[in-house]
């Protein structure tokens, strides 16, 4: 026998359609905050090419110096202990916390906010500055107490390996200062565009 089924009485109907409004509201105000997804990989084919090859010429380098301490392991270790360990642990300080601003540049650019973009890449410049300001002391203390590039191999390989470094930091305050620029410019019209800058 067919069963008759009872229609659903309007009260019950309000309070579902109340209920069904209520979990929407809720869903949407759970809902996380929309960030920029940058789908493609950082950087570009020619840089990634750039890194590599400055990576394989550092390794060389460092090589050769293992190999010239191997044939002269008194005079090396007699010249590393004129170096000032406080200069190298305050150049590594000062590299790791630019370069998390740096990622934190990024960071933010994804959430497209362009104030915390400037001042992070701002940050990162400063401690770039930094850097440079610490390694012109160092190598002034060195120059004046007689210590030179002709001193010994030792300090051939110390100023060469140290200033190349250098000069790869100021390219990179060169290359931040354009990103902040192109930041300021771009990313309130175009948030994609700016990831993209800061991340190549």
């Amino acid at each position: 026998m067919l069963q008759q089924r009872e229609a659903p009485s309007s009260g019950r109907l309000a309070v579902s359609v109340s209920e069904g409004s209520a979990a929407l509201v809720a869903s949407t105000r759970s809902r996380p905050v929309t960030v920029i997804q940058s789908s493609r990989a950082p950087g570009t084919d020619g840089l990634w090419t750039f890194v590599f090859i400055d990576m394989v010429i550092f390794l060389m380098i460092f090589f050769a110096f293992m190999s010239e301490r191997l044939g002269h392991v008194d005079l090396y270790a007699a010249s590393q202990s004129r170096l000032n360990e406080i200069f190298g642990l305050a150049n590594t300080l000062i590299l790791l916390t630019s370069s998390w601003m740096v990622v934190a540049a990024i960071q933010a650019a994804r959430e497209n906010e362009c104030t915390r973009v400037r001042w992070f890449l701002g940050w990162a410049w400063l401690l770039g500055l930094a850097f440079s300001v610490d390694k012109f002391a160092e190598y002034y203390l060195k120059i004046h107490a007689g210590i030179t590039p002709a001193t010994n191999s030792f300090f051939s390989f110390y100023f060469f390996i140290t200033v190349v470094h250098f000069l790869h930091v100021i390219a990179g305050m060169f290359f931040i200062g354009y990103c902040r620029s192109k930041a300021r410019l771009g990313a309130a019209r175009c948030p994609e565009r700016a990831i993209r800058i800061i991340e190549e």
